[in-house]
This record gives C-alpha cells, sequence and structure tokens, in this order.
C-alpha cells in the first residue's frame, strides 16, 4: 500500500510532505535560537538566570498549553488548516520579538512563536499518517523531521555568525517572512490531506482525549519519554552553551556554537535514522518498545558522560544525548498504534503536552538552581549545574526503570506496525 489519499491527481509524496516539514524546521530554528541569542538578550535586557531561563522557556509554556486544543483541531480540521494558522501566529510571534524593547514584549513574542510552533511536528505526523501505512510510518516521520534538524543546526554557528553580521532582530525579522510563506504553502495541501474525524463533536474530541490519559499504555512510555526529552530540550534550547562556558571552559562563542551544532547534528541524525532502524529491526523481530529502551539508554548515558568528564570528547557526548533524547520521537509512532487512526492527532499532541510542559519547567527550574549561586564574572557556578542536572538524570533513571519492567499481559502494547 502506497497511499491512503483518496486523490488519483495528487502530487508527489514530496510536495505533500515538504510544506510540514519547513514547517518544523521554521519550529526549530526557533526553538534552540535563544541558546545562542541568549547572552545578547541578557546583556541588553539585564537578564538574570532565572528571567532567562523564563523567558526562553516561555515558548514551551504556550506551546504545551496549545496542545489538546491543537490535537482535537488537527482530527477535526486536518493538519493543513491547522498548520498554516499556527505558522501565521509564529510569524506574528517572531516579528513582535524582534521589535521588542522590554522584557514583557519579548515574553509575549516568544510566547507567540511557541503558540505557533505548538503544531509543526504534530501536522508532520497527522500528514504521514494520513499518507503512508503505519508499518512505515516511522520513517517517513523521520525523513520529514530532517528538515527540523536542519533548523536546529542553523541556529547554532551559523545563526552566531548571522547576529555578528546584522544583529539579532535581523534574524529574527527574516525567519517571520519564511514562516509566513510557509503557511501559504500548507494551505495549498489542503484538499489532498482530508481531516480524519470530521464529523466528531466537541464532545466525543474531548472524550477521546480522556481515554487517552487514562491508558497504561500512555503513561508507560510517555513519562521516559517527557523525563528524557524534556531535559533535552532544556538543555539544548539554553542552558548547554552556557555549561560549556561555565563548566566545561569554552570561551570563544564560535567554539561553543561548534559544539551547539555537533548537539544538533546528533538530532539531526535521530531523526534520519531513528524511526528507519526502529522499522528495520521491527521487520527482524525486534520489538519497537525494545529500540525505544534502546533510545533512552543512550540519551542517559550521554549525561552521565557529560557530567562525569565535561571537557572529554563534548562533541561526541553531547551527540550520543541529542541522538538518544530525540529518536524518542518513535514513542509518537508506538502510541498511536495504541489507539484508533481518528485519534492520532489527539495521541500526538497528549505526549507533546508532557514533553514540553516537563521542558518548560526544568528550563525555568534549572535556572531558579544556578541563581542560589552568586554569579561570577565568567558565569554561574558549576555546584548549580551538577545538581541539577544530577536531579534530572535520577527522574530519567526511574523513568527508565518503569519503561523497562515487565509488564503483565493487560498491560502489554500492541506493536507499532
Amino acid at each position: 500500500m502506497e497511499s491512503k489519499s483518496p486523490s488519483a491527481a495528487r502530487p508527489a509524496l514530496f510536495w505533500l510532505l515538504l510544506p510540514f516539514a519547513l514547517g518544523y524546521g521554521a519550529s526549530y530554528f526557533f526553538r534552540n535560537v535563544n541558546a545562542v541569542a541568549g547572552p545578547e538578550l541578557a546583556r541588553e535586557f539585564s537578564l538574570g538566570p532565572g528571567g532567562l531561563g523564563f523567558l526562553t522557556g516561555a515558548y514551551f509554556l504556550a506551546f504545551s498549553l496549545a496542545q489538546i486544543p491543537l490535537g482535537m483541531a488537527l482530527d477535526r480540521f486536518g493538519p493543513s488548516r491547522v498548520g498554516a494558522v499556527m505558522l501565521t501566529i509564529m510569524s506574528l510571534g517572531a516579528v513582535v520579538f524582534g521589535c521588542a524593547d522590554d522584557v514583557t514584549t519579548l515574553a509575549v513574542g516568544r510566547a507567540l512563536i511557541g503558540l505557533g510552533a505548538g503544531v509543526a511536528l504534530m501536522a508532520v505526523m497527522s500528514a504521514v499518517h494520513l499518507l503512508m501505512p503505519r508499518e512505515r510510518a516511522a520513517t517517513y516521520i523521520g525523513f520529514a523531521m530532517i528538515l527540523g534538524g536542519l533548523g536546529a543546526m542553523f541556529a547554532s554557528t551559523p545563526t552566531q555568525i548571522a547576529i555578528n553580521a546584522f544583529g539579532w532582530r535581523a534574524v529574527f525579522f527574516a525567519l517571520s517572512v519564511f514562516a509566513a510563506c510557509v503557511a501559504l504553502y500548507d494551505l495549498w495541501t489542503g484538499r489532498h490531506l482530508p481531516p480524519v474525524a470530521a464529523t466528531q463533536t466537541l464532545r466525543e474530541l474531548a472524550g477521546g482525549v480522556v481515554h487517552i490519559f487514562m491508558s497504561a499504555a500512555f503513561w508507560r512510555i510517555t513519562l521516559a519519554t517527557t523525563a528524557t526529552l524534556g531535559t533535552m530540550l532544556a538543555f539544548q534550547t539554553l542552558w548547554a552553551a552556557t555549561w560549556m562556558r561555565d563548566v566545561a571552559g569554552f570561551d570563544d562563542r564560535i567554539a561553543i556554537g561548534n559544539v551547539l551544532f555537533a548537539l544538533n547534528l546528533g538530532m539531526t541524525l535521530a531523526f534520519v535514522l531513528g524511526g528507519l532502524i526502529a522499522d528495520t529491526l521491527a521487520r527482524r523481530g525486534i520489538a519497537a518498545l525494545t529500540t525505544l529502551k534502546a533510545y533512552v539508554a543512550l540519551a542517559i548515558l550521554g549525561q552521565a558522560w557529560l557530567m562525569a568528564a565535561p571537557t572529554f570528547a563534548p562533541h561526541l557526548a553531547w551527540g550520543l544525548f541529542a541522538f538518544g533524547a530525540n529518536a524518542l520521537t518513535l514513542s509518537f509512532t508506538l502510541l498511536a498504534a495504541q489507539f484508533p487512526p481518528a485519534m492520532t492527532g489527539r495521541v500526538n499532541t497528549s505526549v507533546n503536552l508532557m514533553a514540553f510542559s516537563a521542558a518548560f519547567a526544568l528550563q525555568w527550574a534549572i535556572g531558579a538552581v544556578l541563581a542560589q549561586w552568586p554569579v561570577s564574572e565568567r558565569g554561574y557556578a558549576a555546584q548549580g549545574y551538577y545538581l541539577s542536572w544530577g536531579v534530572l538524570l535520577a527522574v530519567q533513571l526511574v523513568a527508565f526503570a518503569y519503561l523497562a519492567l515487565p509488564r503483565r499481559g493487560g498491560q502489554r502494547l500492541r506493536a507499532a506496525a
């Protein structure tokens, strides 16, 4: 089966999936850009670690609050229309952020960007599930997400160079134009991607959300994904750069940008290979859940490496952490198999709600812990990083144990294929 689309005159899959992948790339750029622009923002607006953490985390807060309504909208109206509306909001947020002359306006702009980005990955997944059979979904989602990885990679050394040349405001204005153009592209795909729950009432849509959160299978997978991916997002989008400066001793911003590039390369490889590996192993009899456990273990190993030896091959350590954590997007495909196809949007956004709520809380909490020590001329105290990350690593180990322990028959997961 090559397609689920009812239209015989449908364009090639590449052109149908491309706008959603481009939107995801834009969302990942905006998610990560404060890791590079953070020092400029802190200096220009006199932000301490707690304030910078909250400002950057405003993206995740707005993103998280939108997830359940967006999940219902995706199932009810389809990814094309919903994606176009949200990309327009993202574009507006970038303009507000770029024009800001005070912290409140920055926070509003950042929150609008996060709100608009809230549907980016979910639109990719909904489009793939509308077009492809489930046994190939993880592979195609991974390919579509390559552009997300490229967006994150651009938000490293290239963005630092652009900020040095044109300023951080110009970078936001340029990406605003890009997001608006992708929104128009999204609309073009609409007639080829009809919604899967067009006849459901609001009560039926909300009832599906309740059913998801009452599922033991949902919590078994989501807790491990939330703890690990939430930690990755909190560091990747802000605290990784300051960790390199304050703990690993990097003095040059370009050198920090190069490590961030390696981190984002690891993430991009996870997008390219994570689903492909899982689908290949599943055809050889290795369950997707087993592969998911291996990805969690890789992410934990990378973090333990960074805490034990922050200056030993940090490019490789951050890349390993990023690969394992971002390959956990496999959990979306695995969980989608546990529920009817008409609930795919709500399933995916429910997982996203958990992961990004954690990212917001953890990003702010790390900043709050760092603020307990005096700030030196160099930066924040290493003790604060070790304390906060040590607690997060312990939580991940507990969640991994819950995922890894065998379950009785009533709690077994259905195969993703």
